[in-house]
């Protein structure tokens, strides 16, 4: 008797698998969720959205009224526009129908999870590794993407948090119009670029965003694409589950949208802190290189070896939580991508690393 399940089981087993933050009784600087948004404010929201919601409904009106606040937010008819249970659930669902027996270039390091998703589904995928400056090696991307069929671009990068020449991509995007691009805009708002523009205008780009971030939504699930408006309809009325998301985080996404200026002011903060923890990481000596970032977390590079281990040592000494990325392909030492906190965090996370370097 062919056991096939069991078989398939133990393929799957050996497959890497993204690995979200440990439970932190700290400092939670791990996850790049906008802690500058004030507890209470979302708190609110969340109570509002719940007490006027009939559970025993399906969402209807709630998606109705969510697409309105999504298009007025990004100033985009809502025929561009598709939501997701969060912009994870949107890449799953994009790879499963369009990435059967295809080839994909990306670079390295990039979105864990879309690498991982692509291994699910026995996807080939071609990781090209950023240059030590975290740019994109033109030379070699472009002699891959030719032989692939999809093209993922995360901008800002996760976790090198920088941006890449906007008409180097631009030049990309114009040559391959006979692929699938998919461009990850997660941390957008922080960013000094989108390319929204160009997407609505072309048939073969796909751009992805969350309220995770920015929005201080990681818990309610709330993501989106934009592309052009076949795509945008094939997605919503045949790819996407018909109730994906859930009345009361719809709600709250909605709200949230009506209070996009406030947003914007915690945006700001996180800009204001990002710069002054660069320039106190640049100042502290050479045994750290710091990235330039253009997200809501700082990357960093600590070029000996033990030095990492006693700063990660350190860190968890104080209860501070990060994302340890560890060692880098033909690069020296270790990396940490950090979040950008309150001012309070952030000092508490500079006065720890002091404590090593």
């Amino acid at each position: 008797m062919d056991k096939w399940f069991e078989s398939k089981l133990s393929e799957l087993e050996k497959l890497d698998y993204y690995k979200t933050p440990e439970k932190s009784k700290g400092l939670k600087l791990d996850a790049n969720e906008n802690l500058a948004l004030k507890k209470d404010f979302i708190k609110k929201i969340a109570i509002k959205a719940a007490e006027r919601q009939d559970l025993r409904e399906y969402p209807l009106q709630q998606v109705d009224d969510f697409y309105l606040q999504l298009s007025k937010y990004t100033k985009i008819d809502k025929k561009y526009l598709a939501i997701g249970n969060g912009s994870d659930q949107i890449i799953d669902l994009i790879l499963s129908v369009f990435g059967k027996e295809k080839r994909v270039t990306t670079f390295t390091p990039t979105f864990s999870y879309f690498i991982d998703r692509c291994l699910l589904y026995s996807i080939k995928i071609d990781k090209i590794p950023l240059l030590q400056d975290n740019s994109i090696d033109q030379e070699k991307f472009i002699q891959s993407a030719k032989k692939s069929e999809i093209i993922y671009i995360c901008s800002p990068n996760n976790p090198t948090g920088n941006q890449f020449d906007k008409e180097l991509l631009i030049d990309l995007i114009k040559n391959f119009d006979d692929k699938l691009i998919i461009i990850d805009e997660a941390y957008v708002e922080f960013a000094s670029y989108s390319f929204c523009s160009e997407t609505i205008k072309s048939q073969n780009i796909i751009l992805l965003r969350t309220l995770s971030k920015a929005f201080g939504l990681a818990g309610a699930r709330l993501g989106y694409c934009i592309a052009n408006e076949d795509f945008s309809h094939i997605f919503k009325t045949i790819i996407q589950y018909p109730y994906a998301i859930n009345n009361i985080s719809l709600n709250i996404g909605s709200e949230i949208l009506r209070n996009s200026n406030y947003i914007e002011k915690t945006i700001k903060v996180i800009k204001k802190e990002r710069k002054r923890i660069l320039d106190s990481l640049k100042e502290i000596n050479n045994e750290i290189k710091v990235f330039q970032t253009e997200s809501n977390f700082i990357f960093f590079q600590i070029l000996d070896i033990n030095k990492y281990e006693h700063i990660l040592t350190q860190l968890k000494k104080d209860n501070i939580a990060v994302k340890t990325i560890g060692r880098i392909k033909d690069r020296k030492g270790g990396h940490i991508r950090v979040t950008i906190g309150t001012k309070m965090m952030n000092n508490k996370f500079l006065r720890s690393l002091n404590k090593v370097i």
